[in-house]
């Protein structure tokens, strides 16, 4: 292996990330290089940093794309539910706990994550479903018969997302589980 020796450090592979010289590379080489080195900074900006102060050693998205044998369906689809309400806080904790079996029985749903911001009294769900079908047969048929005539509930604001699945994979959200 071949080193190149820059004013700040020695890299392999003829090519230092930090002066950008390169000695006697194609310029197409140079080019993915440096898109590499920039897919390489993302994922140590947005994973590696936090892993290290977790403990971990190197992360890398290879590894994390790896480790998920499963690929997520293009089909998935995240919604997105924000709302205010009117009751106290301790009567909204307790009707979300006791709605929580019904939602989790809806069809193609996988999961639902709940929020809430009690000093604005304002809640939100985010859901992940297997497919476009299953999100708007809940919105449709679950939601809206039971939220929208719910007089606690107001200022409904309803969101429908496709997934970045790599990205999410390598910032480890739950969405291995889906074929």
């Amino acid at each position: 292996m071949s080193y190149w020796q820059c004013q700040y450090s020695t890299f392999s592979r003829h090519f230092c990330p930090l002066c950008l010289k390169c000695c006697q590379i194609s310029i197409k080489r140079q080019k993915t290089m440096i898109l590499r080195l920039l897919r390489l900074m993302f994922v140590v900006g947005t994973v590696g940093l936090a892993g290290s102060f977790a403990g971990a050693t190197s992360v890398t998205s290879q590894n994390l794309l790896a480790e998920n044998q499963t690929t997520p369906s293009t089909s998935s689809r995240i919604l997105q539910i924000n709302f205010k309400y009117n009751n106290s806080t301790s009567d909204f904790r307790k009707q979300m706990k006791d709605v929580a079996p019904r939602i989790a029985k809806a069809p193609g749903l996988r999961w639902k994550i709940w929020s809430i911001d009690e000093g604005n009294k304002e809640a939100s769900g985010f859901y992940l479903f297997e497919d476009e079908k299953s999100l708007n047969n809940y919105v449709e048929n679950i939601f809206n018969v039971g939220m929208r005539n719910n007089s606690a509930i107001s200022n409904i604001v309803v969101k429908k997302f496709n997934i970045l699945e790599d990205p999410t994979i390598v910032t480890r959200g739950p969405i291995s589980q889906l074929k």
